[in-house]
């Protein structure tokens, strides 16, 4: 859809970022101005942008993707900011409304999620009493990659209520949109083929150690040797890519937070002879 070019995308992402994080009054206030006159300026070019209530806006954008709803509050110390998908297209919306809203449209949704942390935030205000209480922010994100009858729901998190730094997260849905339901790894890959699978992804996961420590991890020294805290992992989440199948890990699950989430990936070509038939259109559908 014309109307917000990848620069502008771009330009507004950064911006939610250092939102979240300023604590300076002035400083957030202004960057929630700024990205919303960078929106407001898109949607006037031809976004179709709705305004919505005086406590915050819409815009709506599309790229190669799925339109989406975007919304920010600010209040005296708390920031919260929303990027909801509202999907125009039935199948993509029907897998949105169940599997991430709770049932809720993207607004209610958002407005439970507005109303929750509101109250949240004052009970520990109360609790700790405001004048120690300087900054609460919170984020969320959500992201469509849909190729074919398959789409990647991709949402991200980020909180933070004090103390040396926030938290943050991200889930990856893989969905079917023919028959509305999220993808589990052994529908993908035959459980009786895991076997043949965790190998690869465990080679994966000591070159991505290698490449953060700069140090080989012999084939005879478990993964706890390296940069991971565990010498065993679960696969669970998951997402097509065009080159294979891409594994996720947040931080604390398999490494430390200085070492960040984990992503590595295992190619198609590796993966042949282990894919299910609907791991085989997957494949179609989003390799390349």
């Amino acid at each position: 859809m014309p109307g917000i070019s990848d620069s502008q995308l771009l330009a507004i992402q950064p911006i939610l970022f250092y939102t979240c994080c300023m604590k300076t009054l002035k400083i957030r206030f202004t960057l929630i101005f700024i990205m919303a006159a960078l929106v407001s300026c898109a949607s006037s070019q031809g976004s179709n942008g709705s305004a919505g209530s005086d406590s915050f806006f819409f815009t709506k954008y599309a790229k190669n993707i799925p339109a989406f709803e975007g919304r920010s509050i600010p209040d005296d110390q708390m920031d919260i900011s929303l990027t909801l998908i509202d999907s125009r297209q039935a199948k993509l919306s029907k897998c949105v409304h169940f599997l991430l809203y709770d049932g809720l449209s993207p607004k209610q949704y958002a407005e439970q999620v507005f109303a929750g942390y509101k109250k949240e935030y004052q009970e520990y205000a109360d609790e700790i009493g405001e004048e120690l209480f300087s900054a609460w922010t919170y984020s969320e994100e959500h992201l469509v990659n849909a190729q074919g009858s398959f789409a990647v729901i991709t949402k991200n998190f980020y909180g933070y209520s004090g103390g040396v730094h926030g938290g943050y997260g991200t889930t990856h849905y893989v969905i079917d949109m023919n028959t509305a339901e999220r993808l589990m790894l052994d529908d993908i890959v035959p459980r009786a083929n895991f076997a043949r699978l965790k190998p690869l992804v465990e080679r994966q996961l000591r070159l991505y150690s290698q490449e953060v420590s700069r140090e080989p991890l012999p084939p005879n020294l478990p993964l706890w040797e390296g940069i991971f805290l565990t010498a065993d992992f679960e696969m669970d989440d998951f997402y097509p890519t065009e080159r294979g199948i891409a594994f996720f890990w947040n931080v604390y699950e398999i490494t430390p937070y200085a070492t960040g989430p984990v992503d590595v990936t295992v190619s198609w070509k590796d993966l042949e002879g282990l894919l299910s038939p609907k791991g085989q259109m997957l494949a179609e559908a989003f390799g390349k």
